[in-house]
C-alpha cells in the first residue's frame, strides 16, 4: 500500500468488517507530535505519519496501537485469524512487524452485541477523507486465504 496523509481526517489501510459499529481496522494515517492534542499542526508541518490500530463495537472505539513509521514509505499490511483472535502486523523491507496484542474477532459475529445483525464478517482495504473527499492509496496484491482446520 501507498498513501501520504497530510491529516488526521485522512487514513487508508486493512479493516476486518462487520458494520459501523463492529470493526478492527489497521491504517496508516497522520498524528500530531507524540503526547500532544489535535491542535492542527499538520498545516504548520509538524506530526508525523503513524499506522494506527482501532477496535470499535457498540460501547465505543478504542485506539489499540500507534507506531510511527517512515512518511512516504510503500508498507505491506497484514492481518490473521486464528482460534477467535485477529493479530495484525506490517511489512517494511522485508522485516515484519507485530501492530497491537491480539483482538477479539468474535465481536464481528452475528451473535454479539444488542441489536440484531446479519452480515457477517467481511475483510478489505479501504481508504477516508473526512474532510476534502480528495485523499487516495494505491493497493496492490490484495489477498485472502481462507482454510479449515
Amino acid at each position: 500500500m501507498e498513501a501520504r496523509p497530510d491529516t488526521f481526517t485522512q487514513a487508508a489501510g486493512l479493516v476486518l468488517w462487520y458494520n459501523t459499529e463492529a470493526y478492527l481496522s489497521l491504517d496508516l494515517t497522520w498524528a500530531e507530535p507524540d503526547g500532544e492534542g489535535q491542535h492542527g499542526q499538520q498545516w504548520r508541518g509538524k506530526g508525523r505519519t503513524v499506522l494506527r490500530l482501532v477496535e470499535r463495537e457498540e460501547s465505543g472505539t478504542r485506539q489499540v496501537a500507534v507506531l510511527d513509521v517512515a512518511a512516504r514509505v510503500p508498507l505491506t499490511l497484514g492481518g490473521r485469524v486464528d482460534d477467535g483472535r485477529a493479530r495484525f502486523w506490517y511489512v517494511r523491507d522485508g522485516v515484519r512487524t507485530p501492530v497491537g496484542p491480539p483482538l477479539d474477532f468474535t465481536k464481528l459475529s452475528d451473535d454479539h452485541g444488542t441489536k440484531l445483525r446479519f452480515t457477517g464478517a467481511m475483510a478489505g482495504v479501504h481508504a477516508v477523507d473526512l474532510v476534502d473527499a480528495a485523499f487516495t492509496a494505491d493497493f496492490t496484491g490484495f489477498r485472502l486465504t481462507c482454510s479449515r482446520p
